[in-house]
Protein backbone atom coordinates (compact mmCIF):
# COMPACT_ATOMS: atom_id res chain seq x y z
CA UNK A 1 0.00 0.00 0.00
CA UNK A 2 1.08 3.44 -0.92
CA UNK A 3 2.04 5.69 2.21
CA UNK A 4 2.03 9.90 2.14
CA UNK A 5 5.70 11.22 3.02
CA UNK A 6 5.43 14.28 4.65
CA UNK A 7 8.31 17.45 4.84
CA UNK A 8 7.83 20.23 6.72
CA UNK A 9 7.63 23.40 4.80
CA UNK A 10 5.10 25.84 6.58
CA UNK A 11 8.14 28.60 7.16
CA UNK A 12 8.88 28.84 3.62
CA UNK A 13 5.29 28.61 1.66
CA UNK A 14 4.02 31.48 4.51
CA UNK A 15 7.13 33.67 2.14
CA UNK A 16 5.88 33.02 -0.86
CA UNK A 17 1.90 33.26 0.03
CA UNK A 18 2.92 37.01 1.50
CA UNK A 19 4.26 38.02 -2.07
CA UNK A 20 2.79 39.90 -5.14
CA UNK A 21 0.71 38.11 -8.15
CA UNK A 22 2.64 35.13 -10.06
CA UNK A 23 3.47 31.96 -10.98
CA UNK A 24 4.82 29.11 -8.60
CA UNK A 25 6.23 26.01 -9.81
CA UNK A 26 6.09 23.46 -6.68
CA UNK A 27 5.43 19.63 -5.93
CA UNK A 28 3.22 17.94 -3.62
CA UNK A 29 4.63 16.49 -0.06
CA UNK A 30 5.52 12.82 -2.04
CA UNK A 31 4.21 9.47 -1.95
CA UNK A 32 6.62 7.16 -1.38
CA UNK A 33 6.26 4.29 -3.77
CA UNK A 34 8.71 1.47 -2.46
CA UNK A 35 12.81 0.88 -2.94
CA UNK A 36 14.00 3.72 -1.79
CA UNK A 37 12.00 5.83 -3.87
CA UNK A 38 9.28 8.79 -3.69
CA UNK A 39 6.97 9.96 -6.44
CA UNK A 40 6.11 13.91 -6.60
CA UNK A 41 2.89 15.20 -8.91
CA UNK A 42 5.07 18.92 -10.12
CA UNK A 43 2.75 21.75 -10.79
CA UNK A 44 2.32 25.27 -11.72
CA UNK A 45 0.02 27.58 -9.77
CA UNK A 46 -1.37 31.22 -11.23
CA UNK A 47 -2.89 33.56 -8.83
CA UNK A 48 -4.49 35.53 -12.33
CA UNK A 49 -6.19 33.90 -13.90
CA UNK A 50 -6.77 37.13 -15.96
CA UNK A 51 -3.48 37.60 -16.74
CA UNK A 52 -1.76 33.74 -16.75
CA UNK A 53 -3.69 30.91 -17.61
CA UNK A 54 -0.96 28.27 -17.94
CA UNK A 55 -0.81 25.89 -20.83
CA UNK A 56 2.23 24.13 -20.54
CA UNK A 57 6.02 24.12 -20.22
CA UNK A 58 8.86 24.64 -22.75
CA UNK A 59 12.37 23.44 -23.20
CA UNK A 60 12.12 21.70 -19.61
CA UNK A 61 15.61 20.54 -18.69
CA UNK A 62 15.82 18.47 -15.25
CA UNK A 63 19.04 16.97 -13.62
CA UNK A 64 20.69 16.51 -10.17
CA UNK A 65 20.46 19.43 -8.17
CA UNK A 66 23.68 20.58 -6.90
CA UNK A 67 23.06 19.80 -3.12
CA UNK A 68 21.69 16.45 -2.02
CA UNK A 69 20.20 15.88 -5.68
CA UNK A 70 19.53 13.17 -7.73
CA UNK A 71 18.34 12.21 -11.45
CA UNK A 72 15.11 11.37 -11.60
CA UNK A 73 14.11 7.54 -11.64
CA UNK A 74 13.40 6.02 -15.25
CA UNK A 75 11.37 3.01 -16.02
CA UNK A 76 11.84 1.67 -19.61
CA UNK A 77 10.41 -0.91 -21.54
CA UNK A 78 13.61 -2.62 -22.52
CA UNK A 79 17.27 -1.31 -22.82
CA UNK A 80 17.62 -0.87 -26.29
CA UNK A 81 17.09 2.87 -26.11
CA UNK A 82 13.76 3.09 -28.30
CA UNK A 83 10.96 2.54 -25.82
CA UNK A 84 11.55 5.23 -23.30
CA UNK A 85 8.80 7.06 -21.29
CA UNK A 86 9.64 10.73 -21.43
CA UNK A 87 5.73 11.47 -21.11
CA UNK A 88 2.77 9.96 -20.13
CA UNK A 89 1.55 9.54 -23.96
CA UNK A 90 4.75 7.60 -24.36
CA UNK A 91 3.97 4.54 -22.22
CA UNK A 92 1.92 2.50 -24.81
CA UNK A 93 -0.95 0.62 -24.13
CA UNK A 94 -0.37 -3.22 -24.75
CA UNK A 95 3.50 -3.01 -24.35
CA UNK A 96 3.76 -0.51 -20.69
CA UNK A 97 2.69 -2.45 -17.66
CA UNK A 98 1.03 -0.20 -15.45
CA UNK A 99 2.79 -1.69 -12.62
CA UNK A 100 5.84 0.41 -13.81
CA UNK A 101 4.22 4.10 -14.05
CA UNK A 102 4.61 4.95 -10.14
CA UNK A 103 8.23 4.56 -10.38
CA UNK A 104 8.49 6.23 -13.44
CA UNK A 105 9.01 9.99 -14.18
CA UNK A 106 7.19 11.59 -17.00
CA UNK A 107 5.45 14.60 -18.31
CA UNK A 108 1.86 14.46 -18.26
CA UNK A 109 1.52 15.65 -21.78
CA UNK A 110 -0.28 12.75 -24.38
CA UNK A 111 -1.14 13.29 -27.83
CA UNK A 112 -4.94 13.99 -26.67
CA UNK A 113 -4.73 16.48 -24.70
CA UNK A 114 -1.62 18.44 -25.93
CA UNK A 115 0.36 19.91 -28.60
CA UNK A 116 4.29 19.49 -29.51
CA UNK A 117 6.24 21.75 -30.87
CA UNK A 118 10.42 22.00 -31.82
CA UNK A 119 12.06 18.79 -30.78
CA UNK A 120 10.79 16.22 -28.82
CA UNK A 121 10.80 15.73 -25.30
CA UNK A 122 13.53 12.88 -23.97
CA UNK A 123 15.47 11.40 -21.29
CA UNK A 124 17.83 9.42 -20.48
CA UNK A 125 18.32 6.02 -18.49
CA UNK A 126 21.86 4.67 -16.82
CA UNK A 127 20.11 1.30 -16.16
CA UNK A 128 22.07 1.38 -12.59
CA UNK A 129 20.56 1.35 -9.12
CA UNK A 130 16.85 1.42 -9.84
CA UNK A 131 13.84 -0.53 -8.56
CA UNK A 132 13.94 -3.95 -9.18
CA UNK A 133 11.32 -6.55 -9.36
CA UNK A 134 9.07 -5.02 -11.86
CA UNK A 135 7.13 -7.65 -13.59
CA UNK A 136 7.86 -8.08 -17.35
CA UNK A 137 6.09 -6.48 -19.93
CA UNK A 138 5.39 -7.10 -23.66
CA UNK A 139 8.85 -6.58 -24.39
CA UNK A 140 10.52 -8.46 -21.67
CA UNK A 141 12.36 -7.14 -18.19
CA UNK A 142 11.98 -3.35 -17.68
CA UNK A 143 15.30 -1.49 -17.35
CA UNK A 144 15.11 0.89 -14.63
CA UNK A 145 17.97 3.63 -13.72
CA UNK A 146 18.04 7.37 -13.39
CA UNK A 147 18.78 9.85 -15.63
CA UNK A 148 18.29 13.57 -16.58
CA UNK A 149 15.11 14.69 -18.58
CA UNK A 150 15.12 17.28 -21.14
CA UNK A 151 14.61 18.00 -24.95
CA UNK A 152 16.11 15.92 -28.05
CA UNK A 153 19.53 17.42 -28.56
CA UNK A 154 18.80 20.30 -25.94
CA UNK A 155 17.16 22.18 -28.84
CA UNK A 156 14.10 24.29 -28.32
CA UNK A 157 10.95 22.39 -27.95
CA UNK A 158 7.56 22.74 -25.68
CA UNK A 159 4.40 20.96 -25.35
CA UNK A 160 0.84 22.56 -24.39
CA UNK A 161 -2.37 21.93 -23.69
CA UNK A 162 -5.36 22.17 -25.56
CA UNK A 163 -8.16 23.97 -24.62
CA UNK A 164 -10.35 21.06 -25.45
CA UNK A 165 -8.48 19.15 -23.16
CA UNK A 166 -9.73 20.94 -20.24
CA UNK A 167 -6.27 21.02 -18.07
CA UNK A 168 -5.30 24.75 -18.58
CA UNK A 169 -6.16 26.86 -15.94
CA UNK A 170 -4.46 28.66 -13.05
CA UNK A 171 -3.15 25.30 -11.15
CA UNK A 172 -2.20 23.29 -14.16
CA UNK A 173 0.02 19.39 -13.20
CA UNK A 174 3.05 19.05 -15.17
CA UNK A 175 4.55 15.91 -14.50
CA UNK A 176 5.18 13.13 -12.36
CA UNK A 177 9.17 12.94 -10.68
CA UNK A 178 10.49 9.56 -8.97
CA UNK A 179 13.32 10.64 -6.99
CA UNK A 180 15.48 8.59 -4.06
CA UNK A 181 13.38 9.45 -0.81
CA UNK A 182 14.49 12.72 0.63
CA UNK A 183 16.40 13.93 -2.00
CA UNK A 184 15.79 16.61 -4.82
CA UNK A 185 16.72 17.81 -8.42
CA UNK A 186 16.85 20.91 -10.45
CA UNK A 187 13.82 21.68 -12.87
CA UNK A 188 14.54 24.65 -15.54
CA UNK A 189 12.19 25.92 -18.31
CA UNK A 190 9.92 28.45 -19.32
CA UNK A 191 6.26 28.01 -18.45
CA UNK A 192 3.68 29.04 -21.19
CA UNK A 193 0.93 30.91 -20.69
CA UNK A 194 -2.26 31.17 -23.15
CA UNK A 195 -1.35 35.28 -22.81
CA UNK A 196 1.59 34.83 -23.85
CA UNK A 197 3.23 36.71 -21.12
CA UNK A 198 5.57 33.15 -20.26
CA UNK A 199 7.86 32.79 -17.19
CA UNK A 200 11.08 31.15 -17.25
CA UNK A 201 11.63 29.42 -14.14
CA UNK A 202 14.82 27.58 -12.34
CA UNK A 203 13.65 25.54 -8.97
CA UNK A 204 14.18 22.38 -6.62
CA UNK A 205 11.18 19.71 -6.90
CA UNK A 206 10.98 16.93 -4.69
CA UNK A 207 11.77 16.91 -0.90
CA UNK A 208 12.51 20.02 0.93
CA UNK A 209 15.94 20.21 2.58
CA UNK A 210 16.82 19.95 5.36
CA UNK A 211 17.00 22.99 8.14
CA UNK A 212 20.51 22.19 7.96
CA UNK A 213 21.22 22.98 4.43
CA UNK A 214 19.52 26.27 4.49
CA UNK A 215 22.47 28.27 5.13
CA UNK A 216 23.68 26.87 2.08
CA UNK A 217 21.04 27.30 0.12
CA UNK A 218 20.58 30.64 1.06
CA UNK A 219 17.86 32.80 -0.77
CA UNK A 220 17.86 29.82 -3.91
CA UNK A 221 15.73 28.14 -1.78
CA UNK A 222 12.70 30.90 -2.35
CA UNK A 223 13.37 30.20 -5.68
CA UNK A 224 13.55 26.54 -5.43
CA UNK A 225 9.75 26.38 -4.64
CA UNK A 226 9.26 28.28 -7.67
CA UNK A 227 8.19 31.90 -6.39
CA UNK A 228 8.14 34.20 -10.04
CA UNK A 229 7.21 37.28 -10.38
CA UNK A 230 5.06 38.66 -12.92
CA UNK A 231 7.95 40.98 -15.57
Amino acid sequence: MLRKSFFAVPAVLAMASAASAGIIVSNDLGTVVGQGLTAYTVKAVSDDAVNQTINGIATPSIIAAAANGSLPHQVWLNNSGTFTSPTAGDQTPGLWNAAYTPFDSFWLFDSTNSLSIGAAFNEANNFTGGASGLPAGALGNPATGFGAMGTAGGAAGSRAFTIASGKQGTSVDLAHIVLPTGTFARLTGTILTNQGNNVAVDVQVGAVPEPATFSLLGLALVSGLGFIRRR
